[in-house]
């Protein structure tokens, strides 16, 4: 089997903090550039089918008293599914409450300001 590198588009393609559906033979990924890292993930929600390029690049609730100030944790290192809310570990595609529950990671090599992914 020979495997081949694919072009995403160059990184200034790719907002910092936003997510981005991409077409690679038919499928849907989500990338997200978070600073110097790019991740890419499966575009579809394991719970209903969800396009989780549609949803938001978050942070996790930290632990507070009732009533008080909401502060994220890991800010910008989750992707929150626009339907129902699932959170999703950009760095390994678990989610977040229930790690049987994953989305499939795939790795990309950064070269000469472009994105790529190894199929």
């Amino acid at each position: 089997m020979t495997l081949r590198r694919v072009d995403l588009g160059a990184v200034d393609d790719f907002a910092d903090g936003q997510a981005r559906r991409v077409e690679l033979a038919g499928r849907g990924l989500v990338v997200v550039r978070c600073g110097a890292d790019i991740h890419l993930l499966r575009d579809i929600c394991p719970h209903q089918g969800a396009r989780l390029s549609d949803g938001q690049v978050t942070g996790t609730a930290l632990e507070c008293l009732p009533g008080a100030e909401i502060v994220l944790g890991r800010d910008g290192e989750i992707l929150s599914c626009p339907w129902h809310g699932w959170e999703f570990d950009l760095a390994t595609g678990d989610m977040v409450a229930d790690r049987k529950f994953r989305l499939r990671k795939y790795d990309v090599v950064e070269k000469d300001d472009g994105i790529y992914v190894v199929v």
